[in-house]
C-alpha cells in the first residue's frame, strides 16, 4: 500500500474531525487504525509528517493521549492518488480505490473517472494495443444466451457468440453466418443449414452440426427454458453428417430463419458445461474476466471472418453519475470537438399491470383509468424532454397515418375488447361525452383526468393504495412523479418505489406490485422483436401477465409464423399489440433518442439497438498527434 492509503485509511477512521482540529488518541490507537504494529505505525506517522500532511505530537505510556491534527484533507489526497493510478493505467486500482471512499465524496470522483472512458492505445515492444473502455450501471445476472434479458447482457452474447443466420437490418434480409446456406420444403416444415468448415470456439474445438443440435436440445428438453416457447415449433433435430442439420417442425415456420438469427439461438460448444457468467462461443471477442466490477473481453484471432480491429473491451460496472448528459460531454471533449452519432430506440417506455395478483388492476375500467393518467402527449409536454417522443406503439416505422389514428383512438375510452368479454358500455354513458362537452361541463380539469375520474369511479377501486414499481433511473422516476401528481388529483392513491430490472427479471422482485413501469428495447428486426417479446418469458411484459393471456398470446404468434409474407406477419403482431392496449395491458408512454459522442479517430462508429457501438466494424485512425506511445480517443457512451 503507498504511503498516501495509510494517509486516507487513517483519514477516514475520524470522519468527524476537521482539519487543523487537534484530536487526542492514544499510540495503540493509531497502530490499530493502521493495522500494523506501534513500531510501524511511527515510521508511517513520520513519513506523514515529513509530506506535511499531519501534525504528531506523541506520549508515551499506558492511557496517555497523543496530539494528531490532519492537515491534508481526504478528497485532496484521494485525488492524487487516483491520479497517480489513472497516469500508470491502473484505472482498476482506481475504481476500488473510489469504491472504498465516503459516499459524499464517491460520486464527484467517479465523475473523474468518466475521462477514462472511450479507447486508449498503447504502443509497446509487443505491438499496438487498442483497449475500448465502455462504462455499465446494470450488473450482469447471466450470460446464457436462454436466459438474458438484460440490454447489457445481450451487447456482451453479441460478441462473444454466432448464430447459424445474422439479420442484415440495412437490406432487411437474413443472411449466412455460422451456416453458408439453408433451404427448406415447400410447407415450410423442414429446413436444412449447411455449416461453414473449419470454425473454431473459443476453447479450440471445431464447430459441427453435433453443437446445433445439443444447443436446441437444450432449449427443448428444459421445460423451464424462457424461451422455449419461442423455439416451440421445433420437433427434432437432426445431423445428417457434421456440416449438415436439419430441423423437423410441429407446424410450418416461414420465419424459421429469421428465429436462427435470434440471440436466444447463440451456438453452444456441446462438450462444455455452459457457464452462465463465463460462456465459450465462437464470436469476435473471448470472455477472459467478469468481476462483479469488471468484464474483459479479448479479441479472438481466430475469428472465421476475420480478427476484429478493437484488441479488448473493457465492460465497467459504474453508478449513475449524478451528472447531466451535456455536463459529461464537456468534460470528455472540452473543445468540443466530437462526432455525434443519434440512436433512435427501437422499443419504447410502458406501464403494465401485475395480472398474477389479485387486486383492482384485474378490473378493465380500472386499467383504462391509468391509460388515461398515462396520457403520454401530456407527460412528454409536461417534462419537456427533447429527447423522447410520444409512443402509441412500441414499434416506430409505422405509417404516419395508422400513428394518428392510434393516438386518436387512444384519446378516447375503449369500448369493448375483441378477446375478453367486458360490460357493454351505452353510448347515453357521460363517459362518451364529446370533448367539447367534457370541456363545458368540468372547466377545471383537462379531459383525460375527467376520462380517468369517470373511469375509476366505474372500477371496482375502493381506495386501497396501490404499489407501482418503476425502473430504477432519474428519468423513469421523475415519470412516475408527474403520474403520482396526476393520480392523487383523482383520489388514486399510490406509492411508487423503484426497482432493479435485474430483480425484476431473475428474483421476482416485483410479485407484491400491482402496476409496472419499465421499457423493452427491440434490436433492428422489428417482427422478431415483437415475437420475442410475446414468447420469452424474461420480458418484463410476460413476467407480469397471467398465464390464460400469455398462453392466447403464444397461440396466436403460432398463426403468425406459418405466414409467408412478412409484412403481413408485422401487421398481424402490430394488431396483437393493439389488442393489448385496447385491454389497457400495455399502455406505451414514449419512445426515446440517444447520442453518442466519440473522438474523430474512432471509425465506422455505428450504433446496434442495444446502444453499444457495433465492435464487429470500429476501427481506430490513431492521430498523427498523438504524444509517445499513449494516445486516449474518449467516447461518451449514454446510460439510460
Amino acid at each position: 500500500m503507498e504511503v498516501i492509503e495509510h494517509y486516507m485509511q487513517l483519514r477516514m477512521a475520524f470522519p468527524n474531525a476537521g482539519e487543523e482540529e487537534e484530536i487526542h488518541t492514544t499510540i495503540g490507537e493509531l497502530a490499530e487504525h493502521l493495522c500494523c504494529t506501534m513500531r510501524n505505525m511511527n515510521l508511517i506517522m513520520n513519513k506523514f509528517m515529513n509530506h506535511g500532511w499531519v501534525n504528531w505530537s506523541p506520549q508515551r505510556g499506558r492511557g496517555r493521549k497523543s496530539v494528531l491534527i490532519f492537515c491534508l484533507p481526504l478528497l485532496q489526497a484521494a485525488q492524487e492518488r487516483i491520479d497517480q493510478l489513472l497516469q500508470g493505467n491502473k484505472l482498476e486500482e482506481a475504481y476500488m480505490l473510489v469504491s472504498a471512499l465516503p459516499f459524499s465524496m464517491r460520486d464527484m470522483l467517479m465523475q473523474g473517472l468518466q475521462g477514462q472512458f472511450g479507447l486508449r492505445s498503447d504502443q509497446s515492444a509487443r505491438g499496438r494495443m487498442d483497449t475500448l473502455r465502455i462504462p455499465q450501471e446494470t450488473p450482469f445476472e447471466t450470460l446464457d444466451p436462454t436466459q438474458a434479458a438484460m440490454w447489457g447482457e445481450v451487447g456482451i452474447i453479441a460478441e462473444v457468440f454466432d448464430r447459424l443466420v445474422q439479420y442484415n437490418a440495412e437490406r432487411q434480409v437474413c443472411e449466412p453466418s455460422l451456416a453458408v446456406a439453408w433451404e427448406n420444403n415447400q410447407e415450410g416444415t423442414v429446413w436444412t443449414f449447411y455449416l461453414h468448415k473449419g470454425i473454431r470456439f473459443h476453447h479450440g474445438k471445431i464447430l459441427d452440426a453435433e453443437d446445433i443440435r445439443y444447443t436446441f436440445d437444450r432449449i427443448l428438453s428444459a421445460q423451464e427454458s424462457p424461451c422455449r416457447p419461442l423455439f416451440g415449433s421445433i420437433l427434432r433435430v437432426e445431423t445428417l453428417d457434421e456440416l449438415t442439420v436439419r430441423f423437423v417442425l410441429r407446424f410450418p415456420n416461414y420465419m424459421f430463419p429469421d428465429l436462427m438469427s435470434s440471440m436466444n439461438a447463440s451456438i453452444l460448444p456441446r462438450d462444455i458445461e455452459m457457464d452462465p457468467m463465463h460462456p465459450i462461443g465462437t464470436g469476435p471477442y473471448q470472455l477472459t474476466r467478469n468481476h462483479p466490477k469488471l468484464l474483459v473481453l479479448d479479441v479472438f484471432p481466430s475469428y472465421f471472418r476475420g480478427r476484429a480491429f478493437i484488441d479488448r473491451v473493457e465492460i465497467w460496472q459504474l453508478p449513475q453519475s449524478g451528472l447531466v448528459e451535456s455536463v459529461i460531454k464537456q468534460n470528455l471533449f472540452p473543445d468540443g470537438q466530437a462526432r455525434l452519432v443519434q440512436h433512435e430506440v427501437q422499443g419504447g417506455i410502458y406501464m403494465t399491470f401485475n395480472m398474477r395478483k389479485e387486486g383492482p388492476q384485474q378490473d378493465l375500467y380500472f386499467r383504462q383509468a391509468v391509460q388515461q393518467l398515462m396520457n403520454s402527449q401530456e407527460m412528454v409536454e409536461a417534462l419537456a424532454r427533447t429527447s423522447v417522443q410520444a409512443a402509441y406503439s412500441l414499434v416506430r416505422d409505422k405509417p404516419e397515418e395508422q400513428r394518428r389514428t392510434e393516438q386518436k383512438q387512444k384519446n378516447e375510452p375503449t369500448q369493448q375488447c375483441e378477446h375478453l368479454n367486458f360490460p357493454e358500455q351505452s353510448e347515453n354513458d357521460p363517459l362518451f361525452l364529446t370533448q367539447e362537452a367534457r370541456k363545458r361541463s368540468e372547466p377545471s380539469m383537462d379531459t383525460s383526468l375527467v376520462r380517468a375520474n369517470k373511469l375509476l369511479q366505474r372500477s371496482c377501486y375502493a381506495g386501497q393504495i396501490m404499489k407501482v414499481w418503476v425502473e430504477e433511473g432519474e428519468k423513469m422516476e421523475a415519470d412516475m412523479v408527474w403520474f403520482a401528481q396526476r393520480c392523487e388529483q383523482i383520489g388514486l392513491k399510490v406509492h411508487v418505489m423503484p426497482g432493479n430490472p435485474v430483480n425484476a427479471v431473475y428474483h421476482d422482485e416485483f410479485a407484491s406490485f400491482d402496476l409496472i413501469y419499465t421499457g423493452e428495447v427491440f434490436d433492428e428486426h422489428p417482427t422478431l422483436s415483437m415475437l420475442t417479446m410475446y414468447t420469452f418469458q424474461n420480458t418484463l411484459l410476460l413476467i407480469a401477465l397471467d398465464d390464460q393471456r400469455k398462453s392466447q398470446l403464444e397461440n396466436e404468434c403460432r398463426h403468425v409464423v406459418m405466414i409467408q409474407d412478412s409484412t403481413e406477419r408485422l401487421r398481424m403482431l402490430i394488431a396483437l399489440e393493439k389488442g393489448l392496449i385496447q385491454e389497457a395491458l400495455l399502455l406505451p408512454a414514449y419512445s426515446f433518442r440517444e447520442e453518442h459522442a466519440h473522438h474523430a479517430s474512432l471509425q465506422d462508429y455505428r450504433i446496434l439497438s442495444f446502444g453499444m457501438p457495433d465492435l464487429r466494424r470500429l476501427w481506430v485512425k490513431r492521430s498523427s498527434i498523438a504524444n509517445g506511445d499513449t494516445a486516449s480517443y474518449p467516447a461518451y457512451i449514454p446510460l439510460w
